[in-house]
């Protein structure tokens, strides 16, 4: 018989080179005013360090496109980011959520030194109500899937993925989510 994996997930993940960039958001930056809702877009800060890490954002979603769908940014008539610091402070944590309106949304850890102390990034199955119905031999189809993020850690994935983030209970700890926008025209 053959297994057909119907509507996949693809899920990005790797390692990046964090060098400068702490050190610039420190420098530059008030960590309590630096979020999505406050309408602050980091990709706007043109240093020679944001230039860099931009460049590399927008290498790792183009190299996402070009392996789970064979297009690239340039298939698209114009494209936009926007990215803001968040992960930051004792007890952080985010309740389940999504994107929406962006097609692909990456975390980017540019400081998670303290393993062990929580912050979970957690994905969820975005077949919604999928595992309604099963006993609990089937639980493995259903599986979240957790990333116990480190310096330098990123994910990538389809925007209307559902996640959330487990408590953190450290000090410190700093990620950028990163929103694609793509128009066709």
């Amino acid at each position: 018989m053959d297994i057909l994996n119907l509507w996949p997930t693809q899920v990005g993940r790797g390692q990046f080179d964090t060098s400068g960039l702490v050190e610039h958001i420190f420098a530059t930056y008030d960590l309590e005013k630096t979020g999505e809702i406050s309408g602050f877009n980091l990709l706007d800060d043109n240093s020679d360090v944001m230039l860099r890490f931009r460049d590399l954002i927008l290498h790792l979603f183009d190299k996402y496109l070009q392996e789970t769908i064979g297009k690239t940014i340039d298939d698209y008539k114009s494209h936009e980011m926007k990215a803001w610091i968040t992960g930051h402070g004792k007890d952080y944590n985010m309740q389940i959520h999504n994107h929406s309106g962006a097609h692909l949304s990456g975390v980017f850890y540019l400081l998670s030194e303290e393993q062990g102390a929580g912050g979970d990034l957690v994905l969820h199955d975005p077949r919604t109500n999928a595992n309604r119905g099963y006993d609990d031999s089937f639980d493995p189809m259903f599986e979240r899937e957790r990333l116990q993020p480190k310096t330098g850690d990123f994910m990538i994935f389809p925007s209307f993925t559902y996640h959330h983030v487990n408590p953190y209970y450290s000090s410190l700890r700093i990620c950028v989510p990163v929103d694609l926008y793509l128009y066709k025209g």
